[in-house]
């Protein structure tokens, strides 16, 4: 598939306006290009920055033009406008673990990152969908953590959304001793967003045996051994269809009983 480009236009001769923006664009990586006054508008852009004075020389729809102000105000407000019109494509990719990187890919482009724990990916991808409109919308899971990756799965197929499971191997980048966390997962998350994997059955993937007990293991260390919840309790947590929390709320059992 081929990706269209989405763009910021700053359209200015006023070379302390431009020489602001510009960097300001240039920090955060979007994609734009500098135009004048008297140049054609690319197809390819769908928001312009320019002055006060030099406003109405600019044939462009009136409400996608934004009046330089301060360099980091103006762009956020272009980065807001940009993310209000159609995507082609969205592709959320996710680097399951106890706390999970999120991507979120826009026609190639990224739109937003997120590293929250598995009960709250739910929320995430409902956000997304809710918010951003695209024709066709994919979640990419990485095949690593099985337990939380069965879990995210689960949830995401009963939003509704098509999920491919990636081989996430090699995705997760080396940034050198010490390097670790949120900036790791993020950037396999990416990663993971751009690989093709295999599409997930509709049906729930059920949890393993190991799972399973799995799951009873953090329920007694979440009582500080003095609880386990039982096995059923125990799939459902492992399925993604209650927390741990929940499930040790609803039905407490003494270690020690059978």
């Amino acid at each position: 598939m081929v990706t269209r480009r989405r763009q910021i236009a700053l359209i200015t001769e006023d070379f302390l306006v431009h020489r602001s923006i510009v960097a300001e664009l240039k920090a955060r990586n979007l994609d734009f290009v500098t135009l004048s006054p008297k140049e054609a508008i690319p197809l390819s852009v769908r928001v312009v920055i320019t002055t006060e004075d030099e406003f109405d020389e600019i044939d462009f729809d009136p409400d996608a033009i934004i009046i330089a102000k301060k360099p980091s105000t103006t762009v956020d407000r272009a980065q807001r406008l940009l993310d209000r019109h159609k995507y082609e494509r969205i592709i959320i990719g996710i680097d399951p673990g106890k706390y999970s990187g999120i991507a979120v890919i826009g026609d190639g482009m990224v739109i937003s990152v997120h590293q929250v724990s598995v009960g709250r990916i739910d929320k995430i991808v409902h956000d997304v969908l809710s918010e951003k409109s695209a024709q066709d919308i994919i979640v990419r899971v990485g095949h690593g953590a099985r337990l939380a990756r069965t879990q995210i799965i689960n949830v995401l197929l009963k939003l509704g959304v098509p999920v491919e499971l990636v081989d996430e191997s090699f995705t997760t980048p080396s940034l050198g001793k010490g390097v670790r966390g949120q900036i790791s997962d993020i950037v396999a998350a990416i990663n993971i967003a751009h690989l093709e994997g295999i599409p997930v059955d509709k049906k729930q993937i059920e949890p393993s045996r190991r799972e399973i007990q799995l799951v009873q293991e953090w329920s007694r260390k979440r009582s500080n051994g003095r609880f386990t919840i039982s096995r059923r309790l125990a799939r459902q947590v492992a399925k993604g269809e209650l927390t741990v929390d929940e499930a040790i709320s609803q039905n407490l059992k003494p270690i020690f009983s059978n």
